[in-house]
């Protein structure tokens, strides 16, 4: 088993006392006393005993002898391990060394000091994995350790500045609404409202029902009507085999009071939601009682879940919680039960026409009616000519059979009982139809004489018959059809699927998920009041999050460098503001799902709290180093890629086992170094953001890190047989 590169490293320093190796796990990395690391073998022991540790390295520190001898005691349970190793390091500051040179040069004094940067260098799992790997094959696997390091930060100018603005950005609307990226508020406000689905393929109404009842027996009357208009929508319909007739009139009014007995049932059902819905003390009993499905079950740990995704994702998107409260506080007041009001108003629109239904047109145009008249009144004026017995036999007949013509037309006339029948037909079809024959035939007769040429009667003859037999067959059509546009049935069965569909509507995406919406408009108040508390606590810390302003000279000069790096920098700072703020609102989760919300109070604490953890982060690890909260890190490798660009990062990388490094050394202690440097092993390790950069990837073995502001070459160089005690 060997130290993996993805476990995290503990530090732990024996220097200061015990420590409980049976709670340690991971990479376990240990500072100890270089001559009293044998009297701590028992611990080492129980650390490689414990199966969650996976590497142990030690850090032998040399307390200084006035001979500058070397005296190692190192514990015997590390050596030989595959999982183990030693480094010795005989002075905290070291000095600048070259294996092929005698001569040696002081280190310049920095803000770190060389144990402090090896120890910076050690604790990435990836860099402790490589070390322990490559000591653990040298002689004792103890190792004297030289450095060649490279560190990129920011500047305490640069980071206050980029503070300043990020948290003005995060915590002011003004500022907020300044950034060159527009605010996703359409998609905010979309995503709100698909957060509580609806579900289109569900039965929203009870099927037997009397809600679904009802649309089914109007629709199905509709049907019988229509067809029933079909039938009769022919020329010989009139005749008495033609059976449908009887059925038309019972049909149209069955239809039209199926089509508004669902249209009142229908008012009625979304007043009753409306009713619930406003919290006018309706019961859902009351609401379901016409066959209507209850709203869906609210599961609180579900709405738990889609109110944390929704915050989570959307603020990392806008990158601004002042920019956020506003549109997520009009999301909730979008999500509360609105009524249905202006769904009942559409539906009063959509009422069945009122009144009686209009009548079948059985009277004669008088485009039929002058010109028997005419035909009439020839017959009538032959007189005593030579066809004088066929008019006198034929007004007549032709009178009959344009009465009862008529007297058939009116007595099929559909009526809600059936037809209108004989008696009822016979003062219309008198006064309509046999009153024209008669009156021109009478007119003519007493006026003209017997003055008219009897080839005219042959032509009347003939004429009149034609009349008769186009009154019944095509007039009879003409008003059917003219009948079917009036009823407008069409119509109709428009205005019914369009008030089904409303209603269905108002049951999908009012009734049925009317539960859910409150819990989640209830999450989305609780958010708020979370985001709100973590909003006022970054305001009131937006001036020392770093602390009070560094003196001059404290980051290595009087002030940063010119470089372009603020918008990264900004960018950085904002997202670890997101992630804060995520994760100060983690008591809402519990209180949703619970329905105990958390008070102001408890965000604000955890808010104050994660800001300490924050300020203290970035005072021991810097910006590049995500803080324990951290959840994105684009933005961080973005600014440490431009970091690395700017640094001689290349040079530490490109060093080898001659090049001058800061050995962690007396100049006095190298007799025990330098008879064996030519065997000595090299780990080069850097920030995968330096891989990208404008240095390439030229250097082989490179072991790649996560994100750090270190990056170099260590030189382990075995120490010669008589050090070891």
């Amino acid at each position: 088993m060997t130290a993996r590169r993805d476990d995290p490293v503990l530090v732990v320093d024996l220097r200061d006392g015990e420590c409980d190796a049976e709670r340690a796990e991971g990479a376990v990395l240990v500072l100890d006393d270089a001559e009293k690391a044998a009297d701590h073998d028992d611990f080492y022991q129980a650390l490689l005993g414990n199966p969650a540790v996976s590497g142990v390295l030690c850090v032998a520190v040399d307390g200084g002898n006035s001979d500058g001898a070397v005296r190692i005691r190192t514990a015997p349970s590390l050596a030989p391990v595959e999982r183990a190793a030693t480094v010795w390091i005989g002075h905290a500051e070291g000095i600048r060394w070259r294996p092929a040179d005698p001569l040696v040069r002081a280190v310049a004094r920095t803000e770190h000091s060389g144990l402090g940067q090896l120890i910076d260098a050690l604790i990435d799992p990836a860099v402790f994995a490589a070390v322990v790997k490559a000591v653990s094959a040298l002689p004792y696997s103890t190792a004297s350790a030289g450095m060649a390091l490279e560190r990129t930060s920011l500047h305490d100018a640069e980071l206050r500045r980029a503070q300043e603005e990020a948290i003005a950005w995060f915590t002011d609307p003004d500022a907020g609404r300044v950034g060159s990226r527009e605010l996703p508020r359409d998609e905010f406000r979309a995503a709100v409202r698909e957060t509580i689905e609806v579900d289109a393929a569900e039965d929203v109404l009870v099927p037997g029902a009397e809600l679904a009842g009802a649309h089914a027996r109007a629709v199905t009357a509709l049907n019988a009507a229509d067809h029933a208009l079909t039938r009769v929508d022919h020329f010989l319909a009139p005749l008495p085999k033609r059976r449908p007739r009887p059925v038309v009139g019972p049909a149209l009014a069955e239809a039209r009071a199926e089509v508004q007995d669902f249209h009142d049932k229908a008012t009625q059902q979304l007043q009753r939601i409306d009713e619930n819905l406003r919290g006018q003390r309706v019961d859902r009993d009351v609401v379901t009682r016409l066959g209507v499905r209850g709203p869906a079950p609210a599961r609180p740990r579900d709405i738990r879940d889609r109110t944390r995704r929704l915050v989570e994702e959307w603020l990392g998107r806008y990158r601004s919680m002042a920019c956020l409260l506003p549109d997520l506080d009009a999301g909730r007041v979008g999500q509360e039960p609105q009524g249905c009001a202006a769904a009942i108003a559409e539906l009063a629109d959509l009422a069945p026409l009122a009144g009686p239904a209009p009548r079948l047109a059985t009277w004669p145009s008088l485009s039929l009616a002058a010109p028997l008249a005419a035909v009439a009144g020839g017959l009538a004026a032959l007189g005593t000519s030579a066809l004088g017995v066929v008019a006198a036999f034929f007004v007549p007949l032709l009178a009959l059979a344009w009465f009862a013509a008529g007297l058939l037309l009116q007595a099929r006339q559909p009526t809600a009982a059936g037809e209108q029948g004989f008696a009822e037909a016979a003062p219309p079809a008198a006064l309509f139809w046999g009153l024209p024959v008669f009156g021109g035939w009478l007119l003519v007769f007493l006026v003209a004489g017997t003055g008219i040429p009897g080839v005219f009667g042959l032509v009347a003859a003939v004429l009149s018959v034609l009349l008769s037999a186009w009154t019944m067959g095509v007039g009879w059509r003409r008003s059917v059809r003219r009948w079917r546009r009036e009823l407008d049935f069409d119509g109709v069965r428009d205005r019914l699927a369009r008030a089904a569909q409303l209603v269905d509507g108002v049951i999908r995406a009012e009734w049925r998920p009317s539960a859910r919406r409150v819990l989640f408009a209830e999450g989305l108040r609780q958010v708020s009041i979370g985001l709100t508390a973590v909003r006022d606590a970054l305001a009131e810390r937006a001036a020392d999050l770093l602390g009070p302003p560094g003196k001059p000279g404290e980051n290595g000069s009087d002030g940063p460098p010119d470089r372009d790096i603020h918008q990264e920098a900004c960018e950085v700072v904002v997202t670890d503001l997101v992630d804060l703020a995520i994760a100060a609102i983690r008591p809402c989760w519990a209180g949703i799902e619970a329905d105990r919300p958390a008070a102001r109070e408890e965000h604000a604490r955890e808010a104050e709290r994660l800001l300490a953890v924050y300020r203290e982060h970035l005072g021991r690890y810097g910006l590049l180093v995500p803080p324990p909260f951290a959840r994105e890190r684009a933005h961080r490798a973005e600014l440490a890629a431009r970091l690395w660009d700017g640094s001689p990062v290349g040079d530490a990388l490109r060093c080898d086992v001659d090049a001058e490094m800061t050995q962690l050394c007396h100049a006095r202690q190298l007799g025990a170094v330098s008879a064996l440097a030519d065997r000595a092993e090299l780990v080069r390790f850097a920030p995968a953001a330096v891989r990208g950069g404008r240095h390439g990837d030229p250097w082989p073995a490179v072991t790649w890190t996560g994100d750090a502001e270190i990056a170099g070459t260590l030189r382990l160089v075995p120490l010669r047989e008589g050090v070891f005690q």
